[in-house]
Order: C-alpha cells, then structure tokens, then sequence
C-alpha cells in the first residue's frame, strides 16, 4: 500500500466534504479531557526555554479543533506531523504558532531529547504489523526528552465491535463510509504497555477511553449534524456518560481506544 498517497487521498476528500462534524467535535473533547488529566501543566525546564511538544498526525487538526491548540494555549513550542502535505498545509494554516512538517513517525526528523511531551493519538494503528508500531515507539522514545510524557493512544482489540470492525465488517464499514480510512495492526493493554517498555520509556499509567458503541454514536451524531446547539449538546453531553465506564474493571472490554502514559528514557517520575 502506498501509505504517503492513501493518506493524501483521505485528507482531500475530508477537506472536500468536512463530515462528521459532530462527532470529531465529541472525539476532540475527549482527548483534550485525556491530555487535561495526564499533562494539565507544562514542565519548567531549567535551561529557561519554553517546553516543546510533539503531535505525531495532524488528521485531528483538519478533521475537528484537534489537540494541537490546547498545547500552545498551555505555552508550547509544538509540532506536528503528517505523512499528507496536503493535511500539513490545512492544519498550519488553521493553528497559528504551529510548526508543521511532513515526516513518517517512523523516522523522526529530529535531534535526540527534543521534546517534552508526545501526543500520539491512533496514529500507529494504521500500520501493516507490529514491527512498525515498535519502530515508533522506539523513534519516539529518542526524541523524547527523559523528563519528557508520552501520551498514546490505539485501538482496543478486546472490545468486540473494534475487533469486529477492523475485522469482517471492515470491507463494509469502508463502503458505507462509517470507517473513512484504511486500519491496520494494533496491540491490546498488556502488549502495548510491553512494547512501550520495550523501546525505553517507563508506563506510568494504561487504561481505555471512548466507551459509547463507537459505529452507532457515528450514525446517530451523523443524524444530529446539522441540528440546533441543543440537540447537538444533547448528544455530546450523552457520549460523554459513558466514560464513567472507565471506572469498572471491564473497561477493556467497553473502551475503544487504550491509552497509555509514559514518561521519557531514564525518567525516575
């Protein structure tokens, strides 16, 4: 697969048509909800300079507000990455003060130790195998400062309708439109936090978020665009209930996406 094309491809077609803007909004609120709770203030560094971080896609930047302004509006330096340059374009051009570039986070353009905190949210689950979910990780464990965060997200291929999703309804799911894009391979709780490990970094933290039935919340937030600010509240407001699924022990089952939280090589957090 041409991975470079494919992705520019799902960018100008996104930009072309700009669907699903309700739910990007809902998926927005809930990674800044995520980024809020694991990175709420920015380390000081003790060279003086203001913190750096790192956006390994840009997909969210263009498809929604994305995660990109809630670092700069918590004062740092950031970047972020796009294997399409259209992708990189729109969402420089929408986030003032962003630095963007086209790379592969496979093959990190940067010095060592550049940044302070990492945001990698379903990035690497669009990979062909878990070599390249290993390769990186280990990228981004050289660029990450020790002091440094990581925080990641996948898909969770113990919650049945992601496996049956990326499984035998994804041909479907693909034609209707409900899954925009191409995915690939992922890893569950357990393997991610290995792998994690693996390439140097220390998990502080692992659980799953999103637990609202991801195929149906798309349909019904589909219904509602377009609607009045009340009916569109109505749905955000009830998607975000189901995150106190969070709570229970079965969350790998309920939640769409694992998360984790890693602090940087040799960290001693």
């Amino acid at each position: 697969m041409n991975e470079n094309g494919h992705w520019e491809r799902v960018g100008r077609d996104w930009l072309a048509r700009r669907p699903d803007r309700l739910w990007r909004e809902f998926t927005d609120r809930l990674q800044i909800s995520l980024l809020d709770r694991w990175l709420a203030e920015p380390p000081v560094r003790d060279d003086g300079r203001e913190p750096t971080a790192l956006k390994t896609d840009l997909f969210d930047e263009i498809a929604g507000r994305g995660v990109a302004r809630r670092f700069l509006g918590n004062g740092y330096r950031t970047t972020g990455i796009d294997l399409s340059p259209t992708v990189v374009q729109e969402a420089g051009a929408r986030n003032r003060g962003l630095a963007t570039l086209t790379a592969d986070v496979r093959e990190l353009p940067f010095a060592d130790d550049s940044f302070d905190a990492v945001f990698s949210g379903s990035t690497l689950d669009h990979f062909e195998g878990p070599a390249d979910i290993a390769r990186s990780l280990a990228e981004i464990a050289r660029v990450l400062r020790p002091s440094g965060r990581l925080v990641l997200t996948m898909d969770n291929p113990r919650n049945p309708l992601v496996r049956l999703r990326n499984g035998p309804l994804l041909g479907l799911l693909r034609r209707s439109g409900v899954v925009p894009y191409d995915v690939g391979a992922t890893l569950d709780s357990d393997s991610l936090a290995e792998v994690v490990r693996n390439s140097g970094l220390s998990v502080l933290e692992v659980t799953s978020i999103l637990h609202c039935p991801r195929v149906l919340a798309v349909g019904l937030a589909r219904a509602l665009d377009g609607r009045g600010d009340g009916a569109r509240e109505w749905f955000l407001e009830g998607a975000k209930r189901f995150e106190r699924l969070e709570r229970y022990p079965t969350r790998f089952l309920t939640g769409s996406f694992v998360a984790v939280l890693a602090s940087g090589p040799d960290s001693r957090a």
